[in-house]
């Protein structure tokens, strides 16, 4: 299978992939050290947030196509909607997935007048 420090990460992210289904499957130590998180932060990932994970015996394998998936599925932003059109962006990602506004620690703001 594919890790990390052969740069397969980098090969299934650019499309440059001699084997597409060898080069996309990673472990979860590869996974842990590409995202700079711990092996029990990807467990809890799973576990608590659907993190997708291919499991073979006592195996846990990643799929890189999927994992990105599941992260721009996640994508959000602390600006309003009036500011992301002030800036003339849009409230969705690449995907065309609503990307959820929410005000700054959960609070709505304070309103005026």
């Amino acid at each position: 299978m594919g890790n990390y420090e052969n740069g397969n990460m980098d090969k299934a992210l650019t499309g440059k992939r001699k084997n597409p289904l060898v080069d996309d499957i990673i472990d979860k130590p590869s996974l842990a050290e590409y995202l700079n998180q711990t092996e029990d932060t990807i467990t809890v990932w799973q576990k608590e947030h659907g993190l997708p994970f291919i499991s073979i015996g006592r195996q846990t394998f990643f799929s890189i196509k999927s994992i990105y998936k599941w992260l721009m599925e996640r994508e959000q932003t602390l600006l309003s909607e009036k500011e992301l059109k002030k800036e003339g962006l849009t409230k969705t990602s690449k995907g065309g997935n609503k990307i959820e506004i929410r005000p700054l620690y959960g609070r709505q703001p304070a309103e005026t007048g």
